[in-house]
C-alpha cells in the first residue's frame, strides 16, 4: 500500500523558520535565481531530508506543465545490453523524481519514428534515444521542434545534439592490441553493415591497432546485416577460419553469441584454433568452455549521465551542449589466452 506523506512545504518552512515560497525556491533548484543565502538553502535541504519531505508530483506537474516523465527508446529491450541500460535509466530517473517509459525500435527507422510520436503524444518531458540506421530525419525533426533529447550509445555524425557514448575507437584499439600482445597477428573482425557510428568507431580502432602492429596486410572486416545476423555470422566465421585468421574480434554481444553458436557446432577450438574477444559480457558467456574475454562498457555510468544531461536541460530550460565519451575496460579471460608458440 502506498503510504501518504503528511509532511508539507509549510512543515519544512516552519522547522527552518523561513517562508514556504523560499522553501519552494530551494527545493526546486532556484535558490541562485532568487538569491537565497547559501547557508539558508543548505539548512532548508537538511531539514527537508530530516523530515523526509516528498514533493507532490501531481501538484507540481499541474503548476509547471511538466509530466515528470521521460521517454526512452532503445533498439531491442530483449537484448541484455539494452535491458541493463534500461534498468539503470529507471533507477536514475526515479532518483531525480521522474518516471521512465520504455519502447523498442527493433533497429527499424520507421518503428522508431512511430515510437517517438507515441511518446510525444503521452506528453513526455524529454527523450533518451538509441538511434538506429536511417533515423537521422527523426532526430532532426526533434531538434527543429525543440524537443529535449539525449542520444545514448550512438549518435548521428554531423548532427548537433547531446549524446553519451563509449569511446569506441579506443575500445576497438585496446581489444585488438590485447590480441596482438597475446601473440596473435592475423586478427579478423565482425561488425554490422550500415551507418552505426559505434561500430564504425570500433572498426577504426581495430584498423589503427593493426597498422601500428605492422599487420595492415591482414586487415579483415566482415560486416553482416542486422536482420539476418545468425545466418551471416555462420558464413563469415567459416570464411574467417579458412582465410587463416588466428583471432576474432566481435563488435557486439549479439554478434558474439551468433559466432559462438557456429563455433560450438564446428571443430573450432577456442583459443587453440581461434582466439576470441567480444563486446559486453553476459551470463551466457560464462558457460562456454573457454570463458569469454570482452570489452566491458560502463552501462550504469552511460545511463546515469544520459539522465543527468536530460534532466539538466529540462530543469534549466536550456543546458550546455554535452557530448560525452566514456571509457570502458577489457575483461581478460580464457578465450584470448596467449598463443602457443608451436601452433
Amino acid at each position: 500500500m502506498i503510504r501518504k506523506n503528511n509532511v508539507s512545504l509549510k512543515d519544512v518552512a516552519a522547522a527552518a523558520g523561513v517562508s514556504t515560497s523560499l522553501v519552494s525556491f530551494v527545493l526546486n533548484g532556484k535558490q541562485q535565481q532568487y538569491r537565497v543565502n547559501k547557508d539558508v538553502a543548505e539548512k532548508v535541504k537538511r531539514i527537508a531530508k530530516e523530515l523526509n519531505y516528498k514533493p507532490n508530483g501531481l501538484a507540481k506537474s499541474l503548476r509547471d506543465g511538466s509530466s515528470k516523465t521521460i521517454g526512452v527508446i532503445v533498439s531491442d529491450i530483449s537484448n541484455q545490453f539494452f535491458a541493463d541500460i534500461a534498468r539503470h535509466i529507471e533507477s536514475a530517473t526515479e532518483e531525480k523524481g521522474y518516471m521512465a517509459l520504455f519502447a523498442s525500435s527493433d533497429e527499424n527507422a520507421q518503428t522508431m519514428e512511430k515510437q517517438v510520436e507515441r511518446m510525444l503524444a503521452k506528453e513526455v518531458d524529454g527523450l533518451i534515444l538509441v538511434p538506429c540506421n536511417g533515423s537521422r530525419n527523426t532526430i532532426e525533426c526533434l531538434s527543429e521542434r525543440n524537443v529535449p533529447f539525449v542520444l545514448l550509445d550512438r549518435y548521428i555524425p554531423d548532427l548537433k545534439s547531446n549524446y553519451v557514448t563509449l569511446d569506441n575507437v579506443k575500445a576497438g584499439y585496446d581489444a585488438t592490441m590485447h590480441l596482438i600482445q597475446q601473440g596473435y597477428s592475423q586478427i579478423a573482425m565482425v561488425g554490422y553493415k550500415g551507418e552505426l557510428v559505434n561500430i564504425a568507431g570500433r572498426e577504426e580502432g581495430y584498423r589503427q591497432a593493426m597498422r601500428d602492429a605492422g599487420r595492415e596486410d591482414f586487415i579483415s572486416i566482415h560486416n553482416v546485416p542486422m536482420e539476418d545476423t545468425a545466418r551471416y555470422c555462420r558464413k563469415e566465421v567459416r570464411s574467417i577460419v579458412e582465410g587463416g585468421a588466428d583471432a576474432l574480434l566481435c563488435a557486439t554481444n549479439a554478434i558474439t553469441i551468433q559466432c559462438l553458436r557456429h563455433i560450438k557446432d564446428s571443430d573450432i577450438r577456442i583459443p587453440d584454433d581461434l582466439a576470441l574477444v567480444g563486446f559486453d559480457g553476459g551470463s551466457v558467456f560464462d558457460f562456454f568452455y573457454a570463458p569469454l574475454t570482452y570489452f566491458e562498457q560502463p552501462l550504469e555510468t552511460m545511463a546515469r549521465k544520459s539522465v543527468d544531461v536530460l534532466v539538466e536541460m529540462l530543469e534549466s530550460g536550456q543546458g550546455m551542449m554535452q557530448q560525452i565519451e566514456v571509457a570502458g575496460k577489457l575483461i581478460v579471460r580464457e578465450s584470448s589466452a596467449r598463443k602457443k608458440q608451436n601452433k
